[in-house]
């Protein structure tokens, strides 16, 4: 029995309650694409960063369409990338951050002394949210960058946490950290509240990213034996089991409208393939 608590002044015991939650999984890309990052836009088109011969590439991919396009955006390697509600795209290379708008490619920040990894929107798409370092810090730690007044703000106590994600609000983030050897959660606002911690006695929790709401999340986890995917409120309370596996899952988005899970499953022999989690209504 998996056993969690949310820790801001107290220690609350939470069950986890294995439920048939999952409808069906489907491979979407197998792993001769070993696939490293991926999104969906909102015409269902696919952006897939994937690795050849050592190297990252980034393509656009239709499940209607045969092929992959490739797209070459930046001198550096992509790494990871998302979708604009408007259709751009933005791409994360070489610590700087490019937007592909219209086939115009621009740089974001230009002129900003930080190197900027895993970028993250929020909805209204006014604040960026990326781990980043500026040259004289020794530690990675997340950033926002206000696109309507210019600033770039630091979130103080954030060093060596990793994997932010925007509620849907825009109110909340929830990041990754290691706690005394313990793969945790760390739930905070994004103006610098204290950070509330949820964490599992016997299961490590790698990365979450929300659901619908403020109030529940997708968890990647695992434990000594299995690889879990995980649905619990935000407090870590009423968790069940989605999907259980042999292989570590990374979660990247959510579809609400579709009721599915985007996520990376890593197989036998170290190659990513791509997968939609179908959940039941």
């Amino acid at each position: 029995m998996f056993q969690f608590r949310l820790l801001i002044f107290l220690f609350l015991p939470v069950l986890i309650y294995a439920q048939p939650d999952i409808e069906s999984t489907e491979v979407l890309l197998n792993s001769r694409w070993d696939v490293q990052h991926a999104g969906r836009s909102e015409n269902g088109t696919y952006f897939i960063v994937s690795r050849f011969a050592e190297t990252n590439h980034i393509f656009l991919w239709h499940p209607d369409a045969a092929a992959l396009h490739q797209l070459r955006i930046c001198a550096s390697e992509p790494e990871k990338a998302f979708w604009t509600q408007q259709g751009d795209l933005i791409v994360a290379c070489g610590g700087k951050l490019f937007q592909l708008k219209d086939k115009e490619i621009k740089q974001l920040m230009p002129g900003r002394d930080v190197v900027a990894f895993d970028p993250k929107l929020n909805h209204t798409e006014n604040l960026l949210l990326f781990s980043g370092q500026r040259p004289n810090q020794q530690e990675m730690s997340l950033f926002t960058f206000d696109f309507v007044y210019q600033n770039l703000n630091q979130l103080e106590g954030t060093e060596k946490h990793k994997n932010a994600s925007w509620s849907p609000s825009d109110e909340l983030i929830v990041c990754s950290s290691v706690e005394h050897e313990k793969h945790v959660l760390k739930l905070l606002h994004w103006y610098d509240k204290p950070f509330d911690t949820i964490q599992s006695d016997t299961l490590d929790l790698h990365q979450a990213i929300w659901s619908e709401s403020d109030f529940r999340l997708f968890v990647n986890a695992s434990g000594k034996k299995y690889h879990y995917v995980l649905n619990m409120r935000k407090d870590g309370s009423n968790a069940a089991v989605i999907r259980q596996s042999n292989h570590p899952i990374e979660l990247l988005e959510y579809q609400p409208e579709q009721k599915k899970i985007l996520a990376l499953e890593k197989l036998e022999d170290g190659r990513n393939q791509l997968i939609h989690i179908t959940l039941k209504n």
